[in-house]
């Protein structure tokens, strides 16, 4: 708690932060000769605001040191100040906090209360349109650092009275804003209560990206299967709290999380709502056509290859053994080579800039492709298989998901490569009874086909007219097995 000398409230705060050059402290007289400090960072306040909302008002003040400790305060907040966001406070530490957010502190000589002005700098990226989630008939804007720009943007879309946000602050060292966002009238209880459970219990030192947030959604931390969204359009956003779900944002991240998160829609575009209905649904198969290309394709072939060549159509058959004549390595070798070599082109695309990533992802796989079969390394057939499958992962309209994906076909080719068609089942068993056992919030992440829920259905492979897709899911309400 502050005292009433100015000195010793300084010292005590300046110990609380970091002793560096930006950590300005400004001195001035106001009213009957009072000694006032304002203390701010530069470069995380607004040097524009602080001279006209705070400095300016204060200097042709009229306030007595004979005034009471709270009636000063008050005078000068309703008064003097010009800022719109101003609060009184003895707290040293809700004091600290609020410096490095980037606020302005005001210390008042012989006074016990500190006033605390927003001036947080408002110099943030402008409004863009998002480059990793392309949108042809929606909104073109997407989230920026500025967390109350991006809540700005998603009220915009949900211009409702149930409409809340609730602010934590989390992570030792980095003292990280978080705000919770959710429609309270279409959001289950049970699940905004196991929401706000998780993210009141994160014990960390430092939350620095989503990326971090999310990994404490998930209580099993070996779990390959994402259990949460992120998207940089308020639009998808907007869609997903009318839905039931939450918003989380953190402090300079231009994204959302979006949780509570189920299998299933990570298949599904945002434009699936926007095309008509034969066209969304046709779009939705291909996915899961795809889906099922990724994960079976390449074991299926190396089973045929190694245990069953006998099922192959005889025209096939003539082709793959001419294709495989003097191919030095078995298919398992040769596939996964392929494999190994278009993930490393996938990861260089990704870290070099976008023009540059984009070509060596294409040429580099069509030189490497063309110089291993003219090499005798891999077969043609061989090649040709990798490259559907690999096409088929970018259909996949998540990110995330797709590395899931990508991951689940390579112990598959193992288990296939030692038990054959028996093995490729076991596999392909043991990720179904992962679904189906996975809970995310308190709600089954295989839903709704585990547990069924018929009402949910006209949503999954099929899109159904809109009027009976726009309902709340009763997929995202808790089951009686976990309420109790």
């Amino acid at each position: 708690m502050l005292s009433t000398n100015i000195s010793e409230n300084f010292n005590i705060i300046s110990s609380n932060i970091p002793s560096n050059f930006n950590f300005i402290k400004r001195e001035i007289y106001i009213g009957e000769n009072i000694l006032c400090y304002i203390l701010y960072i530069s470069g995380l306040s607004d040097k524009n605001d602080i001279q006209e909302t705070i400095i300016k008002p204060l200097l042709s003040s009229t306030i007595s040191a004979s005034d009471s400790f709270e009636g000063i305060s008050q005078d000068l907040i309703k008064k003097y100040i010009y800022c719109p966001e101003v609060e009184a406070t003895t707290s040293i530490k809700k004091i600290c906090t609020e410096i490095l957010s980037g606020k302005s502190i005001i210390l008042i000589d012989g006074h016990i209360y500190a006033i605390i002005c927003n001036t947080v700098s408002s110099k943030y990226r402008q409004i863009q349109e998002s480059t990793t989630e392309k949108s042809i008939q929606g909104s073109k804007e997407s989230f920026v650092e500025n967390i109350d720009v991006n809540i700005s943007l998603l009220q915009r879309k949900i211009k409702s009275s149930e409409f809340r946000m609730e602010r934590f602050t989390i992570g030792e060292k980095t003292n990280t804003e978080i705000v919770l966002t959710y429609v309270n009238n279409i959001i289950d209880p049970k699940v905004l209560e196991n929401i706000r459970t998780k993210i009141i219990n994160i014990s960390t030192p430092a939350i620095l990206s989503l990326g971090f947030l999310e990994q404490y959604f998930d209580d099993n931390q070996y779990n390959i299967f994402p259990m949460s969204k992120v998207t940089e359009k308020p639009d998808k956003a907007a869609f997903d709290l009318l839905e039931g779900k939450a918003a989380i944002f953190i402090s300079e991240s231009p994204s959302a999380l979006i949780v509570p998160a189920t299998f299933i829609e990570f298949f599904q575009g945002f434009e699936d709502y926007s095309d008509k209905t034969v066209i969304a649904s046709f779009s939705r198969i291909l996915r899961f056509i795809a889906i099922i290309t990724i994960i079976i394709l390449e074991p299926i072939y190396l089973i045929l290859l190694y245990y069953n060549p006998e099922l192959f159509p005889y025209g096939l058959t003539t082709v793959i053994i001419s294709s495989r004549q003097n191919i030095p390595l078995p298919p398992l070798l040769e596939i996964l080579a392929m494999d190994l070599a278009v993930e490393i082109l996938r990861e260089g695309g990704i870290r070099l800039p976008n023009p540059i990533g984009t070509t060596l992802a294409i040429v580099g796989g069509i030189v490497i492709g063309d110089s291993a079969t003219k090499a005798g390394l891999v077969s043609y057939a061989t090649l040709f298989i990798v490259a559907i499958t690999v096409i088929s992962t970018f259909i996949i309209p998540n990110y995330q998901m797709a590395l899931t994906i990508r991951f689940l076909r390579f112990p598959l080719l193992i288990l296939g490569q030692l038990f054959g068609f028996f093995g490729l089942l076991i596999g392909l068993y043991l990720i179904i009874i992962i679904l189906v056992k996975l809970e995310n919030c308190g709600i089954s992440y295989f839903a709704p086909l585990s547990p069924v829920r018929f009402t949910d259905m006209y949503d999954v492979i099929i899109r159904a007219p809109l009027k009976k897709v726009l309902v709340q899911p009763r997929s995202l309400r808790p089951s009686k097995k976990t309420k109790k």
